[in-house]
């Protein structure tokens, strides 16, 4: 019998999957031949003389010390494009937060919870709403880097959006090149992408070659207003927001207050 230790809160259709009578699963489990995690980081913690191999339940493997563990011998697993279809609705939910102004009309909103009068409030409503109107997506271009199954999945979401969609993946496989409609126009280099773009979406790994790829330079590359809807791993903006990749870097990291996107005719 296998003994699984977990970490996390691991789904239940996801344990279903090892039968009882070959696997021992749990989080207390003692001398695991396998660990099963999302998000904990096995860096500085101790290496079990048991440990056969890791899954990682998502795509990304930076809180996994690969070198130190293939050094011992343990494999390293992950599972990329099982979260596909959620992490592609939190793009467009962060650029929909950060294009129509519901943040700032519901923060404007709890300023109001003083009000009594029924037909005070509503004339202030009306009067006040056109400042959260925001604008529209449709129209506007997304430009997404990494077309692997996240940013192929966000480009058919953002073209059924009615947005433009341009596309940069160097390393881009046959097999993701299938999956990506032919309405995403390619480019060259990032920067070309930059200065086409009203929102970008980084779907790439985290390592030593994809730090910092957004920074102060490219930034200013871009359309004014612009949004970065999706910054892995965990550094994410809109428009007014700020991103920033902690540690020395080859260049300058993002660290500017982003220019905050205005509908037509606002002040």
């Amino acid at each position: 019998m296998f003994k699984v230790r977990t970490y996390n809160q691991i789904s239940v259709r996801g344990l279903e999957r090892f039968p009882r009578p070959h696997y021992e699963v749990g989080s207390d489990i003692g001398h695991p031949d396998a660990f099963l995690l999302r998000s904990q980081k096995l860096q500085g913690m101790e290496v079990p003389d048991t440990l056969l191999a890791v899954a990682r339940a998502g795509a990304g493997v930076n809180n996994v010390p690969i070198a130190d563990y293939s050094k011992r011998g343990i494999v390293v697993f992950n599972t990329p494009g099982a979260n596909a279809n959620a992490v592609k609705e939190l793009v467009m939910a962060g650029m929909l937060l950060a294009t129509r102004g519901i943040l700032p009309g519901l923060a404007y909103v709890q300023t109001l919870t003083h009000m009594n009068d029924a037909v005070e409030m509503s004339a202030l409503l009306e009067k006040e709403k056109a400042r959260f109107a925001g604008g529209e997506l449709k129209g506007k271009t997304l430009g997404i880097v990494g077309l692997g199954a996240i940013g192929s999945m966000v480009a058919d979401m953002a073209l059924a959006m009615g947005m433009k969609v341009v596309g940069f993946d160097p390393a881009l496989s046959i097999d993701a090149a299938w999956r990506l409609s032919n309405a995403v126009t390619r480019m060259e280099n990032l920067q070309a992408l930059m200065a086409r773009s009203d929102y970008v979406s980084l779907h790439v790994p985290a390592m030593d070659a994809t730090r910092h790829l957004i920074n102060e330079g490219r930034a200013g590359l871009g359309q004014k207003g612009r949004g970065f809807a999706e910054l892995r791993p965990r550094n994410h903006c809109g428009p007014g927001g700020r991103a920033a990749q902690p540690g020395p870097g080859p260049s300058q990291p993002l660290r500017v207050r982003l220019p905050r996107a205005r509908p037509a005719g606002a002040p």
